[in-house]
């Protein structure tokens, strides 16, 4: 069988994970602190290294030395995060907070600390500011935030002190810790906004992020890029498929002349 055919499944495979990251990405434009995902294309001439990774499907069925040198194949190399900030939007409640600049909350889970920009909070019934799973957002200490205070309003400065009373009256009763990461990359995605990160020496003190009470960071999709990026891979994924039929009827043809001849 051609090698050609061997290539263009290869390539229309790549343009098919390409699509599931970009449903995926529509799928969470209106998740708050959403970031994007993205995938790194390269060519690969053979012979080709060690498979490992998103490298293993690069080559689909054909073992490295059957094939040939003069030919290329399309290789994912990587696929990461995108972690442009998106648009902070006001929402007026005390407990949504947007970060301004680098940084992410830390909430307590029961897989251990993890991080996010959805600053979707509340208050609980034990007085723990609380994502919307019930997992407590730590202080600068790694301890939950709680909140001793009867009446008077709640604020928080964009340093991320809690005060409460009125006016005068107000008590400093907690701060809220922020954390970045001298490489995004060590980060893990795990679903719902939040992250893990493996190496807490890669854990930082953000020094020009800031918390904008009452906002709510929007995911950083853009619908109408992530929808024309689409329709461009679809129409190269349907080119590989033409490419398939066209390689297959050629081979038919071939086989069916020397039939003839014969």
């Amino acid at each position: 069988m051609q090698e050609g055919i061997f290539i263009a499944a290869s390539a229309g495979i790549k343009q098919s994970k390409k699509l599931e990251v970009i449903a995926n990405n529509l799928a969470n434009v209106n998740t708050t602190g959403y970031k994007r995902d993205r995938l790194a294309f390269k060519e690969l001439m053979p012979p080709f290294p060690p498979d490992s990774g998103l490298e293993g499907g690069k080559n689909l069925l054909l073992s490295p030395d059957k094939s040939n040198k003069n030919v290329s194949y399309v290789a994912i190399t990587d696929q990461y995060t995108d972690h442009k900030s998106g648009e902070l939007k006001q929402t007026n409640s005390p407990f949504d907070l947007g970060i301004n600049g680098e940084g992410f909350f830390s909430v307590e889970t029961r897989d251990g600390i993890r991080y996010t920009r959805n600053g979707n909070f509340r208050l609980d019934t034990a007085n723990r500011i609380v994502n919307q799973k019930g997992e407590t957002l730590l202080n600068e200490q790694n301890e939950p935030i709680v909140i001793n205070a009867q009446g008077g309003d709640i604020s928080i400065d964009r340093q991320g002190n809690i005060f409460t009373g009125n006016g005068q009256g107000n008590n400093v009763v907690g701060k809220i810790k922020l954390v970045k990461f001298k490489e995004n990359k060590s980060l893990e995605k795990i679903g719902d906004g939040q992250y893990k990160q493996k190496d807490p020496k890669n854990i930082e003190i953000p020094s020009n992020a800031t918390i904008q009470q009452g906002f709510l960071e929007d995911s950083n999709v853009s619908t109408v890029e992530e929808m024309t990026t689409m329709m461009a891979t679809l129409r190269v994924f349907e080119t590989y498929q033409k490419v398939i039929q066209s390689i297959d009827s050629m081979d038919d043809q071939a086989v069916n002349n020397i039939g003839r001849v014969g």
